[in-house]
């Protein structure tokens, strides 16, 4: 087996070539390309017919894919599907992609097929390996290589040499991540089938030099929706409203692909699974949207825990994609923009954590029907990093999509297989550094206090990074490293392995300068801000001498019952299993103390649950499983308290979007929490308050007015979303005959209806702004400052109020939050009526606020640029809004005009009896605000309100300005909206102007 020698390769150099090959006009598609050096082999003439018949642009092709070879015995799509990828008008549903593999690894032994772990509706995720028949025969072994170079613990530089000599690279590709990006699945069964069949030299030096391992379809419950979706409209709406793509994955759409820190989606964690199996030195995801081929690099700010050398990778296969399609005269193809390369929460950024090189490409859309492409001038010009850029017109069909993203992945793998044992070096080498990072300074390793105040998460904390592969280890005794006391039993996570990568992307806190290009997507997501735990690093290289043990099983906090007596109290801390405790036991009595106590030698937070005559034979294995701690003592505590009454929760969504609601459900199923889920269009149906206790409005996006309207009326017939027997995926999660017109003006009135009839209502995000913007609330104004600029950020939060119910369990003043540009409230501490409000939803373009933009260095001047405020979860210092230090608590007066020219809330006098509520806010000096991410003009959150309790009727509206449920990653802010569902019925506890119910004492009852 012939293995070529290192070929160097460097981006000016790359560049100047495909220059060079465009320097005068566009060439044509077949010019200047290369030879395609087959051998004789029969083409399958029926199938490489149709792919001349469906190509749409012929300058969109390559000699890689402008046949396809003919087999006796693998099946091509086309035998086995009845179509082939690239046809117009039909596509495949993943059980179908699943069966073709299935079909060409029993009849090829460069083959071989597994199943890698099921979506949350029951449907397989598969792996497919395609290689030389010896390598297939031997995968084991080649796995055990790249093992051994991943772990220069166990592997020395000897052996390392001779490994580079016979492994072989692994070049996973995935795609059908995200469901109305419907091309990569098509395509990677022909690759697949290509890879098997053809003997050309091009093809067998792929074969024999690197393992290409293949998932078609992430998103495969997304998949069979996206598939009867396009169809259903195919085949029943011509000429009428088409049926949107209402859901993808049980949980979520587009965020399925920011789910590589949190790790909940089932797809990210068999993907997650089979990286750390098989440990691939690139980690490729397919995706479509951009003309034509986009070969991702990014703008930069490049994530810092990056190794210098994978960044020099994305640019060596980028370039290497573009100038080898651009010698092939095939325009559009790019590098360099669309996305910044800095947060990790991308499914591909999963590589990152593990030394190896992810990447991706943006493709135009497969369609399948045909079309037009006329792009703007932004996107025809050319440019460096697209010397040959798309053209002012063309005509697209699923077949351009198939060739243009086969000919890239080809040539990817291509130039792996010729630098095979580059690539395989250059992961040894970052797995090295990573071991040495941990013993040659900076953070020699971290600890997570075992007995810290959330215990219960941290153990979670623990088990969710370890299913990431980061070996974690208990310490066996107390010892100090530094500053650092280490007691018997804290989780440590030593610096010097492997995958230390994956704690420096995650503890470190980030300083997003604004002057960088537009971020892509969040710019800060420290780890242990957004989950509310201790985390400490250890600057003392003796804790690596310490005596402590590898944890190999899953962490568990210690939990039970103290002390005897009849009456249990169970601490509140805001770990989220105790609201899995409280459902589990919906049919206990169970109070909360309104205030603080000491009792058995314990002191006691406000919130903590009281259940007399308890059943302790019952009770105390619960909490011992769930890591919660009780006590039991011979009488109540003498505080004022009030019944912990079960909801009957009702949760709405809206037709009109489906993203962001999925997370808090997910938080909710999680946990146990039983809800009752209904659309925007129920609840016009009316007689709220008879059905449940708590709704829940999460985020939808939009303006107020939109998320009334809903979606939009386009004709006279009803656009049902429903199961049938045609179409059996559609109707997931909740059906309707017509999903149009959203709740509406009558649907508004009853959610209010509901409220003022003693109900609870929990907004979030873009929902928290209706109610004030229609003029329902009073003294909560929604504001848009101009001049603000802060995206996906974690700031400070400040408690305004700590009686209040919805603080019950908090330790200390402060709190981070993740906040994201909108919405800003501002609360009248007067309560005066609310005012309008300025500009539109969303936020200000980047370019019109003062220091936001590009710049050549923007990372160099960041820390000047902005300030990061300092911030100990142990003992955070009281800071300027803080109420501990005098300060105003809410918005002060009137509220803030935003930069539209909205009008504030009439503020001053005297406060009214049904004044909002401010429990959290921003604050009052910016300075103070930014914990990680980017901020800029953060007067205008000076003293705003992130968390509001609305005093409507006889009801509340409790109103979030932050994502307490954003994504999987804010575990830390879950417990304010677990504690309004808990305390539903008395969230008037602990107001200065008195409730308007009773407290009840531990006996009365209600």
């Amino acid at each position: 087996m012939k293995h070529p020698k290192t070929i160097g390769s460097t981006g000016l150099a790359l560049a100047c070539i495909a220059a060079i090959a465009v320097a005068s006009g566009r060439p044509a598609a077949q010019s200047a390309r290369p030879a395609a050096n087959q051998k004789s082999q029969k083409p399958d003439a029926e199938y490489t017919a149709k792919i001349k018949e469906y190509l749409q642009d012929p300058r969109i092709s390559t000699e890689l894919v402008d046949h396809l070879p003919a087999s006796d015995t693998v099946p091509t799509p086309l035998k086995f599907l009845g179509h082939m990828p690239g046809t117009p008008g039909e596509l495949t549903k993943s059980a179908d992609i699943t069966r073709y593999f299935e079909a060409i690894d029993k009849a090829s032994d460069r083959v071989a097929m597994w199943k890698i772990g099921q979506s949350e509706e029951g449907r397989d995720m598969i792996l497919v390996a395609i290689a030389d028949e010896a390598t297939i025969k031997s995968l084991d072994k080649y796995k055990a290589q790249i093992a051994q170079l991943t772990d220069p613990r166990k592997t020395t530089e000897e052996q390392a040499q001779q490994l580079l000599k016979t492994a072989r690279p692994i070049y996973y590709l995935t795609s059908g991540m995200h469901s109305p990006e419907t091309g990569g699945p098509e395509m990677l069964m022909e690759l697949g089938y290509r890879l098997a069949v053809e003997e050309t030299p091009f093809i067998q030096n792929i074969r024999n030099n690197v393992i290409t391992l293949i998932t078609p379809v992430v998103e495969v419950d997304g998949r069979e929706k996206m598939v009867d979706t396009y169809y259903f409209n195919k085949k029943t709406r011509q000429g009428q409203q088409q049926l949107p793509l209402m859901y993808w994955g049980k949980y979520v759409q587009h965020d399925n692909n920011r789910d590589g820190m949190g790790q909940f989606l089932a797809l990210t964690k068999n993907v997650e699974k089979a990286n750390l199996e098989w440990k691939p030195q690139v980690l490729h995801d397919l995706h479509e949207a951009q003309t034509y081929l986009y070969s991702s690099t990014g703008t930069g700010p490049y994530n810092e825990a990056v190794d210098a050398i994978t960044v020099n990778e994305w640019w060596m296969l980028a370039e290497n994609d573009v100038m080898e399609m651009t010698r092939r005269g095939v325009p559009g193809v790019w590098t360099y923009g669309f996305y910044d390369g800095w947060v990790p929460n991308y499914m591909f950024f999963i590589a990152h954590g593990h030394n190896a090189i992810g990447r991706f490409y943006e493709v135009q859309s497969y369609g399948p029907d045909p079309y037009v492409v006329t792009p703007p001038a932004t996107t025809t010009s050319r440019e460096w990093f697209r010397p040959n850029p798309p053209l002012p017109s063309i005509k697209w069909g699923p077949r351009n999509n198939t060739n243009i993203q086969e000919s890239g992945v080809l040539l990817s793998l291509s130039h792996v297989a010729k630098n095979r044992e580059m690539y395989l070096e250059n992961y040894w080498i970052k797995n090295k550094r990573a071991v040495e990072r941990g013993k040659s300074g900076g953070s020699y390793g971290w600890v997570i206090p075992a007995t810290q105040y959330r215990k219960s998460d941290a153990a979670q904390a623990v088990n969710d990074l370890r299913a990431q592969g980061l070996e974690v280890h208990r310490a066996t005794g107390a010892f100090k490293a530094g500053s650092v006391d280490v007691k018997a039993g804290d989780y440590i996570i030593r610096g010097d392995q492997p995958y230390r990568t994956v704690a420096d992307m995650y503890f470190s806190v980030q300083n997003y300068a604004p002057a960088n290009p537009r971020p892509y997507d969040d710019t800060g997501w420290t780890f242990q801000y957004m989950r509310n735990l201790v985390i400490k690093p250890i600057t003392e290289k003796t804790a690596l001498d310490q005596q402590m043990t590898l944890l190999t099983t899953d962490a568990k906090a210690a939990g039970g019952v103290e002390g005897n007596g009849p009456v249990l109290v169970v601490e509140h801390t805001t770990d989220n299993n105790l609201v899995k405790f409280r459902f589990k036991n919906a049919d206990v009595k169970m109070q909360a103390a309104e205030e603080d106590f000491e009792i058995a030698g314990h002191k006691f937070r406000a919130g903590a649950f009281v259940i007399a005559n308890a059943d302790r034979a019952k009770l105390e294995p619960m909490l011992k499983d769930l890591g919660l701690s009780a006590w039991a003592v011979a009488t109540a505590p003498p505080v004022r308290m009030h019944d912990l009454d079960v909801p009957r929760i009702g949760y709405v969504h809206s037709w009109s979007r489906t993203q962001d609601e999925g997370w808090v459900r997910a938080a909710l199923d999680t946990y146990a929490v039983p809800y009752t889920y209904f659309s925007d269009t129920r609840l016009r149906e009316g007689n709220l308050r008879a059905k449940y206790d708590v709704i829940l409005f999460p985020h939808v996006g939009g303006n107020a007015q939109s998320q009334v309207n809903g979606i939009a009326k386009s004709g006279t017939a009803p656009l049902p979303y429903k199961k049938s027997a045609e179409y059996p995926a559609l109707g997931a999660n909740d059906s309707a005959d017509d999903i149009r017109g959203g709740m509406g003006w009558e649907g508004l009135v009853e959610l209010v209806k509901f409220v003022q009839a003693g109900g609870t209502l929990v907004t979030e995000g873009s929902t928290s702004t209706i109610l004030p913007e229609y003029n329902v609330t009073t003294g909560v104004t929604v504001e848009n400052p101009a001049s603000l600029f802060v995206r996906g950020s974690i700031l400070r939060g400040v408690f305004a109020d700590k009686k209040s119910p919805l603080a019950y369990g908090f330790d200390g003043t402060q709190i981070p939050v993740y906040f994201n540009q909108d919405p800003v409230l501002s609360v009248a501490s007067g309560g005066g009526f609310g005012g309008g409000r300025g500009g539109g939803f969303g936020g200000p373009p980047e370019s019109a606020i003062p220091g936001v933009g590009m710049n050549v260095t923007p990372m160099a001047g960041a820390s000047q640029q902005q300030r990061l405020a300092p911030y100990d979860p142990e003992g955070t210092a009281p800071v300027a809004g803080d109420p501990s230090t005098g300060s105003t608590q809410a918005g002060g007066g009137g509220g803030r005009g935003g930069g539209g020219g909205g009008r504030g809330g009439f503020g001053g006098g005297a406060a009214s009896p049904d004044a909002p509520r401010v429990v959290l806010q921003f604050p009052a000096n910016p300075n103070d605000m930014l914990l990680s991410g980017t901020l800029a003009g953060g007067q205008a959150l000076a003293n705003r309100a992130q968390l509001v309790d609305i005093r409507l009727g006889q009801g509340h509206v409790v109103s979030f300005a932050i994502r307490p449920f954003w994504r999987w990653q804010t575990q830390g802010t879950y417990f304010l909206a677990f504690n309004a569902i808990l305390n539903w019925n008395d969230l008037d506890a602990g107001r200065a102007d008195g409730p308007r119910r009773s407290s009840t004492a531990l006996n009365s009852g209600r």
